[in-house]
């Protein structure tokens, strides 16, 4: 799991639609944000519970990866991408509840990412297969799953180096 360190020059919890928020990652420079833009997680993220919001930010830099950071917590960040980048088979079982708890009327609104561990030696980059966030993003809803079957790990490399 990758956290990043934030300065957080402004932290706005509560947004009126239209309204910006703003905040200074110590990596990526000035965040702003718009209501619109903030994903809620109920139940938070594994180890994150009480950080139930959570913005996505691309940076043609990071392409593909992405910045999952919470703009009310100025030390919760991960790096997140697509997992089927680099699994194209990845098939978590996702259950119909969990489906319900998302809200997700049209399938095509189901986004899905892994956080990654990022190591000095980009070859021994890792993601966490067993624990995806599903975002139904027309609600701006997310759930992590945690996977309990041992087809995936929590330590797959994204990168294969055979």
């Amino acid at each position: 799991m990758v956290m990043t360190t934030m300065k957080a020059e402004s932290l706005t919890n509560d947004l009126a639609a239209g309204e910006e928020g703003a905040f200074q990652h110590s990596s990526l420079g000035e965040i702003s944000y718009k209501k619109d833009d903030l994903l809620t997680f109920p139940q938070g993220l594994l180890g994150f519970e009480k950080k139930k919001r959570y913005i996505l930010v691309e940076r043609e830099a990071c392409h593909p990866f992405q910045w999952m950071l919470c703009p009310d917590d100025a030390n919760v960040g991960f790096l997140v991408v697509n997992p089927l980048i680099f699994q194209p088979d990845y098939s978590p079982n996702i259950s119909r509840r969990e489906l319900k708890e998302l809200e997700i009327d049209n399938p095509q609104s189901l986004s899905m990412y892994v956080i990654i561990t990022l190591k000095e030696d980009f070859s021994a980059t890792t993601a966490n297969l067993s624990g995806p966030i599903l975002l139904n993003a027309e609600k701006k809803i997310g759930k992590q799953l945690v996977l309990l079957d041992d087809s995936y790990s929590t330590k797959h490399r994204i990168i294969n180096t055979d």
